[in-house]
């Protein structure tokens, strides 16, 4: 399926960016503590896995805790459109 009005549902890679950006200086350790605590290897392409990324990403420092519920929101965002479009699609 295509991405609902061309929003794309947020990866792994896409928080994996994101901390980069957030944490320039202690990536890789910030990076290799959250897989840890989310038991990933971080290259797993479904959403459960984000899911667990973002569990792990909350409760942590203030920033990567409001980076965890922005890809909160933008995960159930692309849900909700994509359940929107599909209904929309069948109604056709």
């Amino acid at each position: 399926m295509t991405d609902p009005y061309g929003f794309r549902r947020p990866t792994v890679a896409d928080a994996e960016n994101a901390i980069r950006r957030l944490h320039p200086t202690t990536a890789d350790q910030v990076w290799t503590a959250l897989r840890a605590k989310a038991n990933l290897t971080g290259t797993e392409p479904d959403a459960d896995a984000l899911t667990a990324l973002i569990t792990a990403m909350e409760g942590t420092d203030p920033v990567l805790s409001l980076c965890a519920q922005a890809f909160r929101i933008r995960s159930g965002t692309h849900t909700a459109l994509s359940a929107a479009h599909a209904l929309v699609r069948s109604a056709e």
